[in-house]
């Protein structure tokens, strides 16, 4: 991921770029309490119900940072920001101007954007205790657990193929129980591609080490996506 020193130094965001932020919870462990302020009411009750610190402080770092983020691409102040959910449940920035998804898993939270459309960040931390094959018996296709059954190491694959298809489902907002099915990725023969396109919509997998798994999904094609450290910026002023 490339360093961003402050607000002021982000790029605007362009059409046809989808724009991936990360962070490593335990390294912006200082700016909890902060990011705690920007929540809603909502967003607050919800990571003090979390049971484990980690949990509670990545929610809050997810939710934050979001509002940040948003309120820098969207030329207002972060405790400005106003999210809204559509009606099967997908958030969307009040105005529209910008298309958001985020996740999070272990010690990390992602972050996408794009200027309108729509897009969805899947992320995941790869885990072998994880019962990969009776999930794919009910969400992967007979080509995707093709690809699984002939590989050398596939809960990797598994993974891999996981945050393709979650990335799609979340991008189109109609829930992962109910579109997970549908969102089938081709062209496996040499393994899990970098883009595939399906139906109507692009994604593509993101870089994110040995530990994870990471895919963005988006309604139009990526020319552009530049990825940022949240952890190393000046946000406050």
């Amino acid at each position: 991921m490339d360093l961003i020193g402050s607000i002021a130094e982000i790029p605007a965001l362009e059409a046809g770029q989808v724009v991936v932020w990360g962070a490593e919870v335990s390294a912006v462990s200082d700016s909890v309490g902060d990011l705690f302020g920007l929540l809603s009411g909502s967003e607050r009750l919800k990571a003090e119900r979390l049971q484990v610190g980690a949990a509670r402080e990545a929610s809050v770092v997810a939710r934050g940072g979001l509002r940040v983020l948003l309120g820098a691409y969207a030329g207002v102040a972060a405790d400005a920001v106003v999210i809204e959910q559509l009606e099967g449940g997908k958030p969307v920035l009040g105005d529209g101007s910008v298309a958001f998804s985020v996740a999070h898993s272990g010690d990390w939270v992602v972050w996408a954007f794009a200027r309108g459309g729509a897009v969805g960040v899947d992320l995941e931390r790869v885990r072998s205790e994880v019962a990969w094959e009776s999930v794919a018996k009910r969400y992967f296709s007979g080509e995707e657990r093709a690809l699984l059954r002939s590989m050398e190491d596939p809960v990797r694959v598994f993974f891999d193929l996981w945050v393709m298809k979650e990335a799609l489902v979340k991008a189109s907002g109609v829930g992962v129980f109910e579109g997970m099915g549908d969102a089938v990725v081709s062209g496996l023969d040499m393994g899990v591609p970098e883009r595939a396109v399906v139906g109507d919509w692009f994604v593509q997998r993101v870089e994110a080490g040995s530990k994870y798994a990471c895919a963005v999904a988006s309604d139009g094609e990526v020319g552009e996506q530049p990825c940022y450290d949240f952890g190393g910026m000046r946000w406050r002023g």
